[in-house]
């Protein structure tokens, strides 16, 4: 007599790997305003990988509504300047 199979639970049949360990070294948030003369001007504010992920010194990551803060601040600033260089 063929002895009964025993089920398998997914995690035992799952193929084992290495963690990812590769991170960014910053995370850019940049917003985009229409220019009159039909280009984009572009205000962008950089965040460290440590931070925005919260590892190292940072106890946990941004919060959405930290990052939304960053946006509106950035928004309310308004679009930036272009100087000229002749």
């Amino acid at each position: 007599m063929a002895k009964p199979s025993i089920p398998q639970s997914d995690l035992s049949r799952a193929q084992a790997s290495e963690p990812d360990d590769s991170w960014p070294t910053e995370v850019k948030i940049s917003v985009k305003w229409p220019a009159p003369n039909g280009k984009v001007l572009v205000r962008s504010e950089t965040i460290s990988a440590d931070q925005f992920f919260g590892r190292g010194v940072h106890g946990a990551p941004l919060s959405g509504e930290h990052v939304i803060g960053i946006i509106e601040r950035m928004r309310r600033a308004g679009a930036p300047t272009v100087k000229r260089i002749r």
